[in-house]
């Protein structure tokens, strides 16, 4: 009995690092990414080989084996991450199986819109990719290697604007529990380090999605073009 409360232990916290490891990938990710794509707010060149976020983009393409191995790497790691939350969750709920009177505690209803969030979070980027990558769903907006021209008509487009705004509201939700989940797992449980780790969740969360959020809107709204 204690080697299998032990193996179911070490099992968990195996899970938990990879949650928080594979986390921590995207959050990189999403950091770069979005310094690029801000560079939509640099304008239109006067080719579009000499617009900013078409030189971020062709410089991005020079090698397309790395593009690609990272984009699946980066696709994976995503797979792997909403599945072991999702074995991880269910453990937790095989560990409790009395139900207590208040069922819809915070922590479980936290744990369940994370697994939804993710999976949401999983088909934008499969849509996103199909989007603005290969140009296979919004063909008619799309054009070979003019990623800033590929914005600005999309994003003239509401309901391309309102996928990508919900998207972004999923991703807060997920960030900040995320980022709260990977300092406990790293052992930061003391409440006053808690608090300020919220805090600066909160705020990171704000900036990365805000960013986002803004090229979409703003090109919506006729303040890139």
């Amino acid at each position: 009995m204690l080697t299998n409360t032990s193996h179911l232990c070490s099992s968990t916290i195996i899970k938990k690092a990879i949650v928080a490891l594979t986390g921590l990938v995207m959050i990189g990710f999403l950091v770069v990414h979005l310094l690029g794509n801000l560079q939509v707010f640099a304008g239109a060149g006067v080719t579009p080989e000499t617009t900013k976020l078409n030189e971020y983009a062709l410089l991005l393409k020079k090698e397309p084996v790395l593009l690609w191995g990272a984009r699946l790497f980066l696709i994976l790691t995503a797979i792997l991450h909403v599945m072991t939350t999702i074995t991880l969750t269910q453990h937790n709920r095989d560990a409790r199986p009395q139900h207590y009177e208040v069922r819809h505690s915070y922590a479980s209803y936290a744990s369940q819109m994370m697994i939804f969030g993710g999976l949401a979070i999983l088909f934008y980027i499969v849509y996103h990719i199909l989007h603005f990558t290969t140009g296979t769903v919004h063909a008619d907006y799309f054009t070979p290697h003019d990623v800033y021209q590929n914005m600005i008509r999309s994003f003239q487009d509401p309901t391309i604007v309102g996928v990508y705004v919900a998207a972004q509201i999923a991703l807060f939700a997920h960030l900040y529990h995320g980022t709260v989940s990977v300092f406990r797992t790293l052992g930061m449980n003391n409440p006053r380090h808690i608090f300020w780790i919220k805090k600066a969740g909160i705020l990171f969360a704000l900036i990365i999605c805000g960013g986002f959020i803004s090229i979409p809107v703003c090109i919506y709204f006729g303040m890139v073009s």
